[in-house]
């Protein structure tokens, strides 16, 4: 099925409908009740309750215990709160990764952990030597990229331990490191390092350097990245660069609310 020129997927109607009733809700009337949702999304009562109670038991939708209406709920808060944090990083960090961009001559990205893989958020391309394999939006493997190895090495251990054990995991290059043994001796080395390489790990003639954004927590809520062909991002190459991306990744972090001695 195309619309407007686009092809549709399949909807779920029953999905649909609870999408809708929560979009019935504004800042002017911020509570229904049944009768009221019914009416608003065109559905019958017995329908409309049977998918607010569901709202209701996944917390996307709490019950008013004086007048027996209906709001939204405290979930919904809760994934907008990790929405804002995620543009909260890419805001504090946006002025860093131009700068490191300035000063290295090369590309920057900043990426975020996502379903077991990195999403990346915001690149900064120097004039003369961009790399094109990513782009704002993608989802990259985090067992090949220097941005995902540098947050997946400071996950907590049942983590690592989890994707470690059921991820697949493909071979880009001859260099891809797919073997869990040889994987986890790469997560400690990165560890105790501090930052990450890729080296040509998921294209061949591309290598990075990268190092983990913690939060307050102290949770590898991001990474940030270096990136260029292995011609130029040499090992002593790396060695400068490590510097500049040390002390970024730090002002991120602590910007984040990271304090490393608390």
């Amino acid at each position: 099925m195309k619309e407007n020129g686009k092809e549709q997927g399949v909807i779920i109607q029953s999905l649909d409908r609870a999408f809708q009733i929560l979009d019935c809700f504004d800042d002017h009337i911020g509570e229904y009740g049944v009768t009221e949702i019914a009416s608003k999304v065109g559905l019958g009562k017995s329908t409309a309750y049977g998918l607010i109670n569901t709202l209701l038991q996944a917390r996307y939708l709490e019950q008013n215990p004086e007048n027996k209406k209906y709001r939204l709920g405290l979930r919904l808060f809760e994934l907008g709160s990790l929405v804002q944090s995620r543009m909260d990083v890419r805001e504090n960090a946006r002025p860093y990764l131009e700068k490191l961009s300035e000063e290295t001559g090369m590309t920057v990205h900043m990426a975020v952990y996502q379903d077991n893989d990195v999403v990346y958020i915001d690149k900064v391309d120097a004039p003369n030597a961009r790399v094109f394999y990513s782009q704002v939006g993608k989802k990259a493997p985090m067992y090949c990229t220097g941005i995902g190895k540098a947050i997946l090495a400071n996950l907590k251990p049942a983590e690592v331990e989890y994707l470690l054990n059921y991820q697949e995991r493909t071979a880009f290059t001859d260099k891809t490191i797919t073997k869990k043994e040889d994987l986890q001796k790469e997560l400690q080395k990165i560890k105790n390092d501090g930052y990450a390489i890729d080296n040509e790990e998921v294209e061949p003639g591309l290598r990075c350097v990268a190092m983990p954004i913690f939060d307050y927590n102290k949770n590898p809520v991001a990474a940030i990245s270096v990136s260029g062909t292995a011609a130029v991002l040499q090992d002593k190459k790396v060695v400068e660069i490590l510097q500049s991306l040390t002390w970024i990744s730090r002002e991120i972090s602590e910007k984040m609310g990271y304090r490393k001695d608390v």
